[in-house]
C-alpha cells in the first residue's frame, strides 16, 4: 500500500467504521486536501467555505495544513455534522467549524474562498451508491441546486478563490479565470479566481483529464458534470 493510502487510513481512524468504509469514494484524500489548502493560502483566502462537507475530512485536513485560514464546512446531514464536530474537538483544530444546513440556501459573501468537490453528486447516483436516503436526492434537485450554486458564484466578491476537485459539478461563470490546474489524487485540482464583475453570458465547464471547455449558456446542466462525487 502506498504512502498516500496509508495516510488516509491513519486519518480516517477519527471516524466511525461505517464512514471509514466509504471514505475513498466520498471524502477528499488527505494529500489533496493539504494541497488545496496551500492553493487557498497562495490566493490570499482567509475564510473558506466547503460546500457539502460530509463528515468534515477536507475541512479538518485543510485547517491543520493552513492554521491561518478559517475553514467552514456546511453539510445537510446533521449526524455527519455532529461527527465532524467530534473529530474537530479530538484533533484540537480551532480554525475548523461546521454548520448543519443547505449550502445552496445560504449567503456566501462572507467567504473569500470556496471548495467544491462535486457537491451535487449523489443526486445522479442510484440508491445503493448514495451515502444514505435521509435527504432529498433527485435529478430535479440537482438542476435546482446547480442553478443556485452558479448564482452564488456570480455574486461572490471580486478576488474570491474557488478550488475544485473532480470538477465543481456546475458551470463556472466567465468572471472567473483559471489560475492553475494540476493532477491530484484521482483527478485534478483547479484554482479559479473571480477577476471581474461582468460576464459575457458563457460558462466554463470542467472536463476529465484536466480539460476545461468554454460553452454558451444554452448547454444543458445535466451533461456538464464529470465523474460526480461529494466532498
Amino acid at each position: 500500500m502506498n504512502g498516500a493510502a496509508d495516510e488516509d487510513i491513519a486519518f480516517d481512524t477519527v471516524y466511525p467504521a461505517g464512514l471509514r468504509r466509504i471514505s475513498r469514494r466520498f471524502w477528499t484524500p488527505v494529500a489533496v486536501a493539504r494541497r488545496a489548502a496551500a492553493l487557498f493560502e497562495s490566493a490570499g483566502a482567509r475564510r473558506v467555505l466547503d460546500g457539502g462537507a460530509g463528515c468534515g475530512k477536507f475541512v479538518l485536513v485543510a485547517a491543520a495544513a493552513a492554521p491561518g485560514v478559517q475553514f467552514v464546512g456546511v453539510e445537510q446531514r446533521k449526524h455527519l455534522v455532529d461527527i465532524a464536530w467530534r473529530a474537530r474537538d479530538a484533533l484540537g483544530l480551532r480554525n475548523a467549524r461546521f454548520k448543519h444546513g443547505d449550502v445552496t440556501r445560504m449567503g456566501w459573501r462572507t467567504f473569500d474562498g470556496v471548495y467544491l468537490f462535486n457537491p451535487l453528486a449523489e443526486n445522479l447516483l442510484e440508491g445503493p451508491e448514495q451515502i444514505d436516503g435521509c435527504v432529498e436526492l433527485s435529478e430535479r434537485r440537482f438542476e435546482r441546486d446547480a442553478q443556485a450554486i452558479e448564482r452564488a458564484l456570480r455574486r461572490a466578491p471580486i478576488g474570491t478563490a474557488l478550488v475544485t476537485y473532480h470538477g465543481a459539478g456546475v458551470r463556472i461563470p466567465t468572471s472567473y479565470e483559471l489560475d492553475g490546474a494540476e493532477p491530484a489524487g484521482s483527478d485534478w485540482l483547479r484554482l479559479w479566481i473571480r477577476r471581474r464583475a461582468s460576464e459575457d453570458g458563457a460558462h466554463f465547464v470542467e472536463l476529465g483529464h484536466g480539460d476545461v471547455q468554454r460553452l454558451a449558456t444554452e448547454t444543458p446542466l445535466a451533461v456538464e458534470s464529470e465523474d460526480l462525487r461529494q466532498d
